[in-house]
């Protein structure tokens, strides 16, 4: 029934202009709108509402995760706009922080002011 119906995701925050400036600014998402409940924005067709719960609690998982082309480049890219990679002590991670899954898929991680924990990987 909802196969075929446009999702959408939400994440919580606790600032709105913050996590605005974070989603817009250093990750370059467009912003479709913003109110006083929430940031709406745009990443390769997909809308994520960005809300502000009573309380933000982190998922210990990713949350949001982006697909692109190079994670080498999408790295260096966030990278040089302060982003800074997880590093996980279960797999091996090169010196960017990329994981090679065993599928041959490029995986990094990273959070959000909030502790949001998203990705980029690439096939």
């Amino acid at each position: 029934m909802l196969g075929e119906a446009t999702a959408i995701t939400f994440l919580g925050v606790s600032d709105l202009d913050a996590a605005r400036a974070f989603y817009e600014g250093v990750l370059g998402l467009t912003v479709v709108s913003q109110d006083g409940f929430s940031v709406v924005v745009q990443a390769g067709g997909v809308t994520i509402r960005i809300t502000r719960p009573p309380q933000v609690t982190p998922a210990s998982y990713t949350v949001l995760g982006f697909r692109v082309d190079d994670v080498s480049a999408t790295t260096a890219g966030l990278g040089a706009r302060g982003i800074v990679f997880e590093r996980y002590g279960w797999f091996e991670q090169d010196a960017d922080g990329v994981w090679i899954a065993p599928s041959g898929t490029s995986v990094a991680w990273f959070k959000d002011p909030d502790g949001n924990l998203l990705s980029i990987s690439s096939a």
